[in-house]
């Protein structure tokens, strides 16, 4: 029958014809749509179709307890959230029990580890995100549960029965390593860490001066405590900016992950752009932005012969022997949702 999890009592199996039934009947049961829809938006037979029996990437399964169908269970492959970019093999997932009678018995717990279990290992995910909204309590607690960390807010992200709601983005992530914003203490072993990676603590670039662990950021951490990588930023009213991103361990996408947090502080704040400086001759940088979907808006020319004359240990050269003369100026659009009323 097109299984793809039997664990125990719970199984899981691909959508087929007839089970529209099952979802016409959950998705018109006010207190499902309470939840999952919105009361004032009850499914017809023919929005169920039209909704959940379309050819694409998704895949769509219909969830079984002890053989009787309870609910519904989707999952996919998601590239970005609001202009946030996800690491490469990211998964969303959204799902619901439609058998009222089967809610607050663990059943939700035990769905989600199946299908997280069933991305990693053989579908080789990388992260699995979800994002309820602020004020389904019930479900925030069911993810934390499970394993899934909460990473920040999406503001205005989904509209449920009339308004546009914020929305908790949380994530279940399998690589070895965690990410924790800068604080009070850690900045003295940061400020150890930048003179090691960059000769000082002090960057000097077109938008300013700045004190590296002075400023807000991320640091990712190995199973060990080790750092392994991180970013700095500064936020404005309208953009942030990356001043600096170091990931001290190649092919690991901790450069992504970390530019995934900055970019949420972002959306967090109303911030409809990012913005971020390279140097001529730092051509992985570059590469780097460019492939999480920044674009060139600019070259300031002669910028980093300026800075020098404040910081003379600023090297001649750089990367592959390259003279370091000129700033690279990239930004990116975010959604910023401040149209939403």
């Amino acid at each position: 029958m097109n299984f793809i999890i039997k664990h125990d009592e719970l199984s899981i199996r691909y959508l087929q014809e007839g089970d529209e039934l099952f979802l016409l009947k959950w998705l018109t049961d006010q207190q499902v749509l309470a939840y999952y829809e919105g009361r004032d938006r009850p499914y017809t037979r023919e929005k169920v179709l039209e909704d959940f029996f379309i050819e694409d990437d998704e895949v769509r399964c219909l969830v079984l307890f002890h053989d009787i169908p309870i609910g519904y269970i989707q999952f996919y492959l998601l590239a970005e959230v609001e202009g946030i970019k996800l690491p490469d093999q990211s998964y969303g997932m959204d799902q619901f029990i439609g058998e009222t009678s089967y809610w607050n018995k663990n059943i939700g717990k035990k769905l989600i580890r199946s299908v997280v279990h069933y991305i990693e290992k053989i579908l080789k995910g990388s992260l699995v995100v979800m994002d309820p909204q602020h004020w389904n309590k019930r479900a925030i607690r069911c993810y934390q549960q499970v394993g899934f960390a909460n990473l920040g807010i999406l503001p205005k992200h989904e509209l449920h029965e009339g308004s546009w709601n914020d929305c908790i983005l949380m994530a279940y992530d399998f690589a070895g390593y965690h990410i924790l914003p800068i604080n009070h203490c850690n900045r003295e072993t940061l400020s150890r860490l930048f003179v090691q990676l960059w000769g000082s603590t002090e960057m000097v670039i077109s938008t300013g001066t700045y004190i590296l662990h002075e400023l807000d950021g991320f640091i990712a951490y190995d199973s060990d405590g080790e750092i392994i990588g991180v970013a700095t930023y500064r936020l404005y009213e309208d953009h942030v900016e990356i001043i600096s991103l170091d990931s001290l361990i190649e092919k690991e996408g901790i450069g992504g992950r970390l530019l995934m947090r900055i970019e949420l502080v972002a959306v967090e704040n109303g911030c409809s752009e990012m913005k971020v400086i390279t140097t001529n001759d730092n051509l992985s940088a570059f590469e780097f932005y460019l492939r999480k979907r920044y674009r060139m808006k600019g070259v300031a020319r002669g910028a980093v012969d300026l800075a020098r004359q404040v910081k003379p240990e600023i090297p001649l050269t750089g990367h592959q022997n390259i003279p370091i003369h000129d700033e690279i100026l990239l930004s990116k659009k975010l959604s910023s949702n401040k149209h939403r009323n």
